[in-house]
C-alpha cells in the first residue's frame, strides 16, 4: 500500500536577524547605491561567484576581512565608500548569509534579512503573515547573541504596536557583544553606532532565488 499522504504545509514567512553586522552592512550597501547583493555560504564560493560576476567581495571570516576582499563586514566602512553605486556585491559572513541560505533550503518563504536599521520596515512587511518565524543568527550561527535577540524583541513589539526604538538602541549599544565589538582590533569604531540607529531605513530586504543564486532585494515601504 502507498504511504499515507501528508497534509501540505504552507511555506512559513521567516525573518533572519544579524544586527552585528551582516544585515546592517547590507542595508548600508543598498543606501550607498549597490544594485545587487548575492549571498554565499563560504569563502571559496564567494570568490568564485565574484569572479564570474565581476563583483566586489564583502564579508569576513572570524570577524576579520580576508585580504583579498574589497570590503569587510562593516556598515561604517560601507557608509564611507563613494564608489559603490551601480555595483554588484558578493557577500559572505559567518552567521547572517549562511542563516538566510539555510532558511531558504529548508523551505521558508518569504525570507527577510533584518537588523535594527530596518526593523520597523521588516515588521511592516510581515504584519499580515499567517505564520512567522523569527531567527536570531547569533554568533557564527551557533551561539545566541543578545543584540539579535533584542532586535527580535523589537520587531515583535513593532508587530504588537508597542515598540520603543530608543530603549532598544540603548540596550543593544551597551550589551556585552557591543562592548566586545567596540573594543576589538578588527571592527570599525563606528560599527556599533551605525548598527544601533534603529529604523534608519524605510525599506525591508528579502532574499530571493534567481538563476541559481540567492540575492537580497530591496522592498520599498508597503502602501
Amino acid at each position: 500500500a502507498p504511504p499515507p499522504s501528508r497534509p501540505s504545509v504552507p511555506p512559513r514567512a521567516t525573518i533572519e536577524i544579524d544586527t552585528f553586522r551582516a544585515f546592517t552592512t547590507a542595508a548600508v550597501l543598498f543606501e550607498a547605491g549597490v544594485d545587487r547583493i548575492v549571498l554565499t555560504a563560504d569563502l571559496d564560493e564567494a570568490r568564485g561567484t565574484a569572479a564570474e560576476l565581476g563583483a566586489l567581495l564583502c564579508g569576513e571570516e572570524g570577524g576579520i576581512k580576508p585580504d583579498d576582499f574589497d570590503l569587510g563586514n562593516s556598515p561604517a566602512e560601507a557608509s564611507t565608500r563613494q564608489d559603490l553605486a551601480g555595483s554588484t556585491v558578493v557577500m559572505r559572513t559567518s552567521a547572517g548569509t549562511r542563516s538566510v541560505l539555510a532558511a531558504l533550503e529548508n523551505g521558508a518563504s518569504p525570507v527577510y534579512a533584518a537588523s535594527l536599521v530596518v526593523a520597523a520596515a521588516t515588521a511592516d512587511r510581515v504584519g499580515e503573515a499567517d505564520a512567522l518565524t523569527i531567527v536570531s543568527a547569533g554568533l557564527n550561527g551557533t551561539k545566541r547573541s543578545e543584540e539579535d535577540d533584542l532586535t527580535a524583541d523589537n520587531i515583535e513589539d513593532e508587530l504588537a504596536g508597542g515598540a520603543d526604538p530608543d530603549a532598544t538602541a540603548v540596550l543593544v549599544a551597551t550589551c556585552d557583544r557591543a562592548v566586545t565589538l567596540s573594543g576589538s582590533s578588527w571592527a570599525h569604531e563606528d560599527d556599533v553606532g551605525v548598527a544601533t540607529d534603529v529604523d534608519r531605513f524605510d525599506f525591508a530586504m528579502e532574499a530571493v532565488q534567481r538563476q541559481g543564486r540567492v540575492e537580497l532585494v530591496v522592498l520599498p515601504p508597503s502602501a
